[in-house]
């Protein structure tokens, strides 16, 4: 009992947690892995914010699910480690500090990595979830990815949250 709960307690408080980025022997700082995340999904995804989707909260909920590998998790978290890491080799400060063009740069200096190009596949499938998912979600808020794309939802909807 006691280590399921544990175990459940350090899952839940990962994203609200630092990640110490360091570059060798130098710490260069710490950063939460949900600012970086999100900063990643409005590199990839810029109009998501205007249209008000919170697809870093939508892969909070990802990370707590059940149906997802603990490795798939391992991933998606080690991921933003290994992008500040080459933030901080790059640039010398955390992705989350850079400019917007920097960040894109960042960006495309992973992608051409194995890793790096599965990661930024997954962010873009979690943010295309997360905008045209069901707003019971709450990452597409009032339907704004459907209104977007004129979508019609089909019936019935959900009427609870399976994540």
């Amino acid at each position: 009992m006691f280590l399921n709960s544990r175990r459940t307690f350090l899952k839940n408080t990962f994203l609200t947690t630092a990640v110490i980025v360091m570059s060798g022997t130098e710490l260069f700082g710490a950063v939460s892995p949900l600012q970086t995340i999100s900063a990643v999904h409005e590199d990839l995804f810029p109009y998501a914010k205007k249209l008000g989707i919170n697809s870093a909260s939508y892969l909070k909920l990802i990370l707590n699910h059940s149906r997802i590998t603990e490795r798939e998790k391992a991933f998606l978290r080690n991921g933003v480690q290994w992008l500040n890491e080459e933030a901080v080799l790059q640039y010398k400060q955390t992705y989350t500090k850079l400019s917007a063009s920097q960040r894109q740069n960042i960006l495309q200096i992973i992608s051409k990595e194995r890793w790096g190009e599965n990661w930024i596949n997954a962010m873009l499938t979690y943010i295309m979830e997360a905008t045209l998912g069901d707003p019971i979600y709450r990452a597409n808020k009032n339907g704004a990815g459907w209104t977007w794309l004129h979508h019609t939802s089909g019936l019935p909807r959900p009427t609870k949250v399976f994540l």
